[in-house]
């Protein structure tokens, strides 16, 4: 044992660095698996506010903070032997930092995050896989672009053009607040037909916008990240969309607002009643090979749930004239 590790005296010495080692390892190697996480402490004007789970597993906040402590806990309310609290690694940690561990611990009387100052655009991610809260203040962009080949001009045979992105418009009321209203397709003769992303400038990065997983289909979009891997957003139906986008709370929503399968008009559009819930009940449930729900069966693969719950599948041909 003296050959292997020459500065280890004795043997309780040795058992000491191999349970201190263990404990350091399986800190940073183990994801922990929280289903739900809270803020609460002196910073939180309404007592606890629930974090916001991502698809990635991070837990994310966005709101005002007062000058106080913030503690970030397992429960809505303290539950002695059933809480846990995330609670820095190092004394006096500051919420706002480059991302910061954490240690798990089940005394509530254990520091928490300084909040130095009250400020209404916080937002800060608790990674369970690294361990870390990172903080920061948010500032608005001012401007989000989209680029990729799901609109016309956007790309050619080889790749995305930056020049062809074009401006979503910022809310009057919300400077973290943009829309885009506009005409996405499938175009053939393109790279990556149908795809695109967001840019907080005109150029590849720094800042940009992704969906989570590749492909996400945009009309069922509901989160979004900042940089990381480069996925994009998917059009399965063409048609003219709204597309809003929140910087804040990193959220997207996508409204259809016209199909392009839908025949032409002489210009005179009436309005179509919408089906109320017992119509909406009775009708039938359209599903992608992934049992995604679709708002119309799509060429290709179709899965069709009818009201009496049965299941089939429908091939629709594809339209020959593309």
């Amino acid at each position: 044992m003296k050959k292997l590790f020459p500065c280890i005296k004795s043997r309780h010495s040795f058992i000491t660095l191999l349970l201190w080692g263990g404990m350091m390892w399986s800190s940073t190697a183990f994801a922990q698996t929280f289903e739900r996480l809270w803020a609460t402490g002196t910073a939180v004007e309404e007592g606890s506010v629930e974090l916001t789970r991502r698809p990635d597993g991070l837990f994310r906040f966005a709101g005002p903070l007062k000058d106080g402590e913030l503690k970030i806990q397992t429960t809505e309310n303290y539950e002695k032997g059933v809480t846990q609290f995330l609670k820095p690694q190092l004394v006096d940690s500051y919420l706002i930092n480059n991302g910061l561990h954490y240690i798990l611990t089940s005394d509530e009387s254990q520091p928490g995050w300084v909040v130095s100052f009250s400020e209404e655009t916080y937002r800060f991610l608790v990674d369970p896989v690294s361990h870390t809260v990172k903080g920061e203040l948010c500032l608005p962009w001012n401007e989000v672009l989209i680029a990729g080949s799901a609109f016309e001009g956007g790309s050619n045979r080889v790749e995305w053009s930056r020049d062809a992105m074009l401006p979503f418009e910022r809310d009057h009321d919300d400077p973290y607040v943009f829309r885009w209203t506009g005409r996405l397709d499938i175009f053939p003769n393109v790279v990556e037909p149908g795809r695109f992303k967001l840019e907080g400038q005109m150029t590849w990065g720094p800042r940009e916008l992704h969906p989570f997983t590749q492909d996400e289909d945009i009309l069922a979009a509901r989160q979004l990240r900042q940089g990381g891997d480069d996925t994009k957003w998917r059009v399965y139906t063409p048609g003219t969309y709204r597309i809003t986008v929140n910087l804040f709370y990193e959220t997207i929503e996508a409204e259809l607002l016209s199909d392009a399968q839908q025949p032409e008009t002489d210009g005179i559009s009436t309005p179509k009643a919408q089906p109320s819930l017992a119509e909406g009940a009775l009708s039938p449930a359209y599903y992608d090979a992934n049992g995604v729900r679709l708002m119309r069966p799509r060429r290709g693969l179709n899965i069709v749930r009818t009201p009496d719950g049965t299941i089939r599948k429908i091939i629709l041909p594809s339209n020959t004239s593309h």
